[in-house]
């Protein structure tokens, strides 16, 4: 699985972020961020079923999130503070998105493929 992160790096950093790791790759730890002024982007989790990953994306100054569905949904730093402005939830409501079904969680609109 982490092999795939190398792919999704180079879409961060090709919409306008700086990315990282955070910690070591084989430790569990959420090993992708991407940073741009007061929003990150982190892995959150990968879909079992369709094996695509769904990313948090925070607003730190403003303390928002909400979630995007797949690297073709990844937006520029632009395009995130206007999702979080327009579709993000406060942080304080959204304890456990990990017991929580992600109906249930703010979610950024799908992108059309092309």
């Amino acid at each position: 699985m982490w092999r795939c992160f190398d792919d999704i790096r180079e879409t961060f950093e090709e919409k306008g972020w700086g990315s990282s790791f955070a910690g070591r790759n084989d430790n569990g730890v959420m090993p992708l961020l991407a940073v741009s002024g007061d929003h990150c982007v982190t892995f959150f989790k990968r879909d079992p079923g369709t094996g695509e990953c769904w990313f948090e994306l925070r607003d730190k100054g403003r303390r928002k999130m909400l979630f995007v569905h797949g690297t073709q949904n990844i937006p520029t730093p632009e395009q995130a503070a206007r999702l979080l402005t327009d579709h993000g939830g406060p942080l304080y409501e959204i304890a456990d998105p990990d017991g929580r079904p992600m109906y249930g969680l703010p979610v950024a609109p799908m992108v059309e493929a092309r």
